[in-house]
């Protein structure tokens, strides 16, 4: 048996005797900064564009990087909902916290979960100024 055949045996055992003992692998989520930014309007110059996140010590810890496109200042509002591995809310909804976005800045934010029953989330953004309803522009969203 070559070492190629032996590891792959060793991890279905592995995964047999996880199944075995109740345990359950998690489901693929994507992780695109799209799938974890809720919109609230389409921000006119305002974009995430980098995210990340670990756990520590039992909290999540999540860093987003904002940018502003313009040379004028910019107004935002934004809160998190800290959320169970099946998508449940497990704290309370948070309060808006205001932005203050520079002409061409980019900002960090950062974030720690509340309650160590968060294991996902997402971040509810509004930007005081918006791109036209008329337009047909999708909203700015780092890919």
């Amino acid at each position: 048996m070559n070492i190629k055949h032996a590891l792959r045996a060793l991890r279905a055992g592995a995964l047999a005797s996880a199944f075995a003992l109740g345990m359950h692998a998690m489901p693929v989520q994507a992780q695109t900064i799209a799938s974890k930014i809720e919109l609230l309007g389409a921000p006119a110059s305002l974009e995430f564009t980098g995210l990340r996140m670990r756990e520590q010590n039992g909290l999540l810890n999540v860093q987003a990087e904002l940018t502003n496109r313009d040379n004028r200042q910019h107004t935002a509002y934004y809160r998190v909902k800290w959320m169970d591995e099946t998508g449940f809310q497990v704290w309370d909804d948070e309060p808006w916290k205001p932005l203050l976005v520079n002409g061409e800045q980019k900002l960090t934010l950062q974030m720690v979960s509340p309650t160590t029953k968060a294991r996902d989330f997402a971040i509810q953004f509004s930007a005081t100024i918006n791109k036209s309803l008329s337009t047909s522009d999708a909203p700015l969203m780092g890919r």
